[in-house]
């Protein structure tokens, strides 16, 4: 059985996404988050054509609209966290499917940040940086 290559990444990675016209931006990779998350605000879920959607505001006040794949209860305090399908553009020019919770991070220096759910197809040297390339 071959194992397949993985990409080596570091403690964070510059990446654009390109569906919501969100240019390029550092993510954290944080290996001691479960799930990723991407920065949003004036979150609000709605329906479509039967299906739940939410749309957000992200980066630079980006106006985001995006099906619901997961919907959950917080732990504390009885928010609910959604989850949507995210396509990632990283500077190797690969693409990148993830699964991210909208969340307010409020003034956090990082927008997304990678969990160790979307870090399985990466190995991460967390003693190096921007292992993709610089911007």
């Amino acid at each position: 059985m071959r194992s397949q290559m993985k990409v080596i990444i570091g403690r964070n990675e510059w990446f654009s996404i390109p569906e919501y016209g969100v240019d390029w931006f550092r993510a954290k990779i944080d290996t001691g988050k479960k799930n990723s998350q991407l920065h949003a605000s004036a979150i609000s879920p709605f329906q479509r054509d039967g299906a739940q959607w939410v749309s957000f505001k992200t980066i630079d006040e980006i106006e985001c609209e995006a099906i619901v794949l997961l919907e959950k209860e917080a732990e504390e305090g009885g928010e609910k966290r959604y989850f949507i399908e995210l396509s990632l553009l990283s500077l190797d020019e690969q693409e990148h499917q993830l699964l991210v919770q909208l969340s307010e991070r409020g003034t956090s220096r990082y927008l997304l940040r990678l969990g160790r759910r979307t870090l399985r197809e990466f190995l991460v040297d967390s003693s190096r940086s921007q292992m993709l390339g610089k911007f």
